[in-house]
C-alpha cells in the first residue's frame, strides 16, 4: 500500500509538486493528541502544526517566547511564573488566542492524566491563573529551575478551548482506558505553522501552511509525509525520487550506500539521543553491584560505534551527554578505564538480554549482538539474547521491582533541554525506571532542581557527584549518543537548520532551492 502510495505521488524532485516537500521515513504515528503523545514522531507533527508558550529557535539550546509575549516574570521564591501572551495569535479554526485557552490547554494535559502520555512534566504545576484575556499566571507546588524547557514540550501544546474537550478534574492513574479516551482528539487544531489537512495512520500525513499564522512563513507551502514498513523500502523511494527527505530510520549499510551516492546528499545533525544498558538490581545477578560493574568495564563504546553505526555516533560516559559541555562528566570512563570484568568479579555468570523490536530503529539487534560479544570475550559472561516486540517488552521491563528482564537496552530522546532530563528519569527512586533507590542521590537530585540558577556553580557542582554516584553504583551502562543523519534531493535546502540537539524536526525550514 504505501509503495503504491508513493509511486502514485509523483517525483519529489521536481520542486514538489503538489505535495510540497515529500518526507519518508520508518516512524509511526498512533495520536496526534498533546496528552497522549509521547513518541518522536508525533513530537514532530505536534511541533509543525502546534504551538507552546516557549519554544527552541533553531540551533538554539535555550527557550524563547512563542505565543508568549516575552520570557516569563518569576517570583523570588521561583514558585510563581507570569506570562504575558502575545495579541496577534489566532489558532486554526479562527479563534483568537486568550489565556483561557492556555489554562485549558495544560489543565487537559494534566487531568486526562493518560499513562502513555507525558502529563507527568506538568506534574509540578498546583494552580494556573487568568486574571486577564493576555496574562497567565502559574504558581508550582515548589521551585523548579527546569519548568520553562518543560512548558516547551508539545504535551503543553496550547489549543482552542473551543475546539477540544476536557475532564473537569484529573483522572486517576490506574483508571480504565475508557474514562480518558473520550476526551483525546486525532483533528489536531492549535497555532502553529501549519493545519493538518489529512492523517492517515501508518500511510501518511498532510499538512499546509498556515496563512494566519503569526511567525515567519514556512519555506514551503505543503508538506507530506510518507510512512514505510521498511527500511528498504524508504530508500527506494529516495532513490527513485519519490521522496526528496528521508529522516529515521535506515540502516547502517544503506547510509553507507547513500553517501557515495551523487545524486544523494547527506547531512549530518548534533546528537542528544542517547542508547543505554539497564541492570535490573531487582533480578539476580544484577542485585550484586560487582556484577553491574564487571557489566561496565566490559562495555567498549568505540567499538559499538564502528560496529553498529559505521563509525556514526559518540561515545557515552555519562548519562548527561557531552553536549551539555559544562556539566557532563565522563564518569564512566574515569572509572572503568583501566579496568578489566574480571577486576571486579571472579567465576563467570550467565545473564539475558533483551530488546524490543520495531522501536529505536533498524541496529538494535546489531547492538545487542556487539553488547554481548563483548561481554563474553571478557571471559566472565555467557549471554543469551532475547527479544521482544516492543509493546510486550516496554510493559514487561519494568518499572521497578515488577520488571522481568535482568538486562536490557533503552534509548532515550529529551523531553526538555536540561541535564535534569537525563538524572531524574533514571536516578530517582520514583523516576521513570524506579530501579534505583539511592537516598542521597534522590536528595542530590531535588537539590538541582531546587537551585536558585540553572547555570549556578553549586549545581554543576551536584550534578558532578550525580554522575560520580552513577558510576559507582552502575544501576545504567551509557552507550552512545546518535547522531541524527537526514538524505535528501540534492535540490534540497534548510534541513541543516533544523538537525540541532533539540529534537525538533522543522518542516518549515526545508525546501526545494527554487521556492526558497
Amino acid at each position: 500500500m504505501t509503495l503504491v502510495l508513493s509511486a502514485c505521488a509523483g517525483s519529489g524532485s521536481g520542486g514538489g509538486g503538489e505535495d510540497g516537500v515529500i518526507f519518508g521515513t520508518t516512524d509511526s504515528v498512533k495520536t496526534l493528541d498533546p496528552a497522549q503523545c509521547y513518541d518522536y514522531y508525533c513530537s514532530t507533527i505536534l511541533d509543525n502544526v502546534g504551538a507552546t508558550l516557549v519554544s527552541y529557535a533553531p540551533g538554539e539550546t535555550e527557550t524563547s517566547p512563542q505565543l508568549a509575549a516575552e520570557q516569563p516574570e518569576v517570583s523570588e521564591d521561583g514558585k510563581t511564573y507570569t506570562f504575558k501572551l502575545r495579541d496577534d495569535v489566532k489558532f486554526q479554526n479562527g479563534s483568537k488566542l486568550t489565556s483561557e485557552d492556555v489554562e485549558f490547554s495544560l489543565n487537559r494535559a494534566r487531568w486526562i492524566n493518560n499513562p502513555d502520555g507525558a502529563s507527568f512534566l506538568l506534574d509540578g504545576i498546583k494552580k494556573i491563573e487568568t486574571p486577564d484575556e493576555h496574562t497567565v499566571v502559574i504558581t508550582l507546588k515548589e521551585r523548579d529551575v527546569t519548568f520553562t524547557s518543560k512548558l516547551a514540550y508539545n504535551v503543553a501544546t496550547i489549543l482552542p478551548s473551543d475546539e477540544y474537550k476536557s475532564p473537569d478534574e484529573e483522572i486517576s492513574a490506574d483508571a480504565p482506558a475508557d474514562k480518558y479516551n473520550k476526551f483525546l482528539s486525532n483533528d489536531l487544531v492549535s497555532a502553529g505553522p501549519y493545519t493538518l489537512e489529512d492523517y492517515r495512520q501508518d500511510e501518511s500525513i498532510k499538512l499546509k501552511a498556515f496563512d494566519g499564522y503569526f511567525g515567519d512563513a514556512p519555506k514551503n507551502d505543503k508538506v507530506r509525509v510518507q510512512f514505510y514498513a521498511k527500511p528498504a523500502q524508504l530508500m527506494n523511494s529516495l532513490q527513485s525520487g519519490d521522496v526528496d527527505v528521508a529522516f529515521r530510520s535506515l540502516n547502517p549499510q544503506q547510509r553507507e550506500s547513500l553517501r557515495n551516492d551523487d545524486n544523494i546528499k547527506m547531512v549530518e545533525g548534533k546528537g542528544a539521543e542517547i542508547r543505554y544498558l539497564v541492570l535490573n538490581q531487582y533480578i539476580e545477578p544484577f542485585d550484586d553491584k560487582k556484577v553491574r560493574k564487571a557489566v561496565a568495564a566490559a562495555v567498549d563504546r568505540e567499538r559499538i560505534i564502528d560496529e553498529v553505526y559505521n563509525g556514526v555516533g559518540e561515545p557515552l560516559y555519562s548519562m548527561v551527554p557531552p553536549f551539555f559541555e559544562d556539566v557532563s562528566t565522563p564518569a564512566f570512563k574515569e572509572k572503568y578505564a583501566d579496568k578489566k570484568a574480571s577486576d571486579f568479579i571472579d567465576e563467570k555468570v550467565t545473564i539475558d538480554l533483551w530488546y524490543g523490536t520495531n522501536h529505536y530503529g533498524p541496529e538494535e539487534s546489531a547492538l545487542a549482538g556487539t553488547v554481548s560479544r563483548m561481554l563474553e570475550e571478557s571471559g566472565m559472561f555467557n549471554v543469551n539474547i532475547k527479544k521482544a516486540p516492543w509493546a510486550e517488552f516496554s510493559d514487561n521491563m519494568g518499572p521497578g521491582e515488577s520488571g522481568q528482564y535482568p538486562a536490557f537496552q533503552l534509548g532515550w530522546y529529551p523531553d526538555y533541554l536540561d541535564a535534569d532530563d537525563y538524572v531524574k528519569p533514571f536516578y530517582d527512586s520514583e523516576g521513570f525506571l524506579q530501579m534505583y533507590d539511592n537516598p542521597k542521590m534522590d536528595k542530590l537530585i531535588k537539590q538541582e532542581q531546587l537551585a536558585d540558577d540553572a547555570d549556578s556553580a553549586e549545581r554543576k557542582e551536584t550534578f558532578t557527584k550525580i554522575q560520580e554516584i552513577a558510576a559507582e553504583d552502575a544501576p545504567i551502562v551509557p552507550l552512545n549518543v546518535n547522531t541524527p543523519v537526514a538524505f535528501a534531493q540534492q535540490d534540497i535546502a534548510g534541513l541543516q537548520d533544523t538537525m540541532d540537539e533539540s529534537q525538533i524536526f522543522r518542516y518549515y525550514t526545508v525546501h526545494h532551492k527554487d521556492q526558497g
